[in-house]
């Protein structure tokens, strides 16, 4: 049986009559949006990690295969699988990753992989080239794949390379990118605040956005 074919008919069978609204705009599948163009049914996500809780035996192959759809939801499926089959063929699931970046392809598809993948690649390994080569691609996903990839090595108290990605994405034309760098930067601040304070010190013309996601948990400590 193709079991790449079974899953993407499961996700079909669930696709509602018409997309929400709210899932596309977040998606910014829009004219002139960064998602324009993807195709999305609109399957909530905790039916797509059913489908993949079902199917959790697939090849690698499938995987593949899956995350190689035009269909959003597939690539969300086929990302779910992976993560779940790292732990046991990390360089595997690692390759296939890394030749199939240009499609993980939104903000969600990049959240969900990079730091279960990406990120515990690195950590496990004590290599960092991997989120510096990504770092150095001129491909908003990729440069957002690096960032967000660092969330477990700030979790095991190594922030040195996500305050070099921050510094070094200071001035990168995507809001994306400096939301992701708010975001690690919050992360940070949470095991250590006065860091990411100096940091906003040092950097003074930081985008607005990425001051405002770094510093939240900051603000509301001190309100």
């Amino acid at each position: 049986m193709n079991e790449a074919k079974t899953i993407l008919e499961q996700i079909k069978y669930l696709k509602p009559t018409t997309v929400p609204t709210f899932a596309l705009r977040s998606l910014q599948i829009v004219p002139g949006g960064y998602g324009e163009g993807d195709v999305l049914y609109g399957v909530p996500v905790p039916m797509l990690r059913k489908i993949a809780k079902e199917h959790r035996s697939v090849s690698l192959k499938t995987c593949e295969k899956l995350l190689q759809q035009s269909l959003h939801e597939a690539r969300y499926t086929a990302l779910v699988l992976l993560n779940e089959k790292f732990p046991k063929k990390p360089k595997e699931v690692l390759d296939i990753y890394l030749r199939n970046t240009k499609f993980v392809n939104n903000w969600d598809l990049v959240d969900l992989s990079a730091p279960h993948i990406v990120g515990k690649s690195c950590l496990v390994t004590g290599n960092n080239n991997v989120i510096l080569n990504l770092a150095d691609k001129e491909n908003l996903w990729e440069n957002r794949i690096a960032v967000v990839s660092t969330l477990p090595l700030i979790k095991s108290g190594q922030c040195a390379l996500t305050f070099q990605l921050c510094e070094r994405f200071l001035h990168h034309p995507h809001p994306l990118i400096h939301k992701a760098c708010g975001w690690m930067l919050r992360e940070i601040s949470k095991r250590d605040a006065e860091s990411v304070l100096e940091f906003f010190r040092r950097h003074c013309d930081a985008p607005s956005v990425m001051r405002e996601y770094a510093l939240e948990c900051v603000k509301r400590t001190r309100d």
